[in-house]
């Protein structure tokens, strides 16, 4: 079974493959003479539209990553936390 954050984190990327689908699909359109000619196929668009999402989650994850709360150093021994039970 997969978990539910998995299946919110396809969604996500099912969600964002689809907005840059729209969106390339906009921009292969060209218009020439009052007749519109697609470029690409469509197919390949899909594929690429869901390459671009994946890699973009990845990039937004390895971001968020780093902006998070980093080791700077600290050594904590199980002795300093004994003197706490003061």
């Amino acid at each position: 079974m997969t978990s539910e954050k998995d299946d919110e984190a396809r969604h996500s990327i099912t969600q964002l493959a689809a907005a840059i689908y729209v969106e390339l699909v906009g921009r292969g359109f060209l218009r020439m003479e009052n007749a519109a000619t697609i470029k690409p196929e469509p197919a390949v668009l899909a594929k690429l539209a869901f390459e671009l999402a994946a890699t973009f989650q990845a990039t937004a994850k390895t971001s968020l990553a780093a902006l998070g709360p980093q080791n700077v150093g600290y050594n904590v021994q199980l002795g300093d936390l004994a003197g706490w039970d003061k």
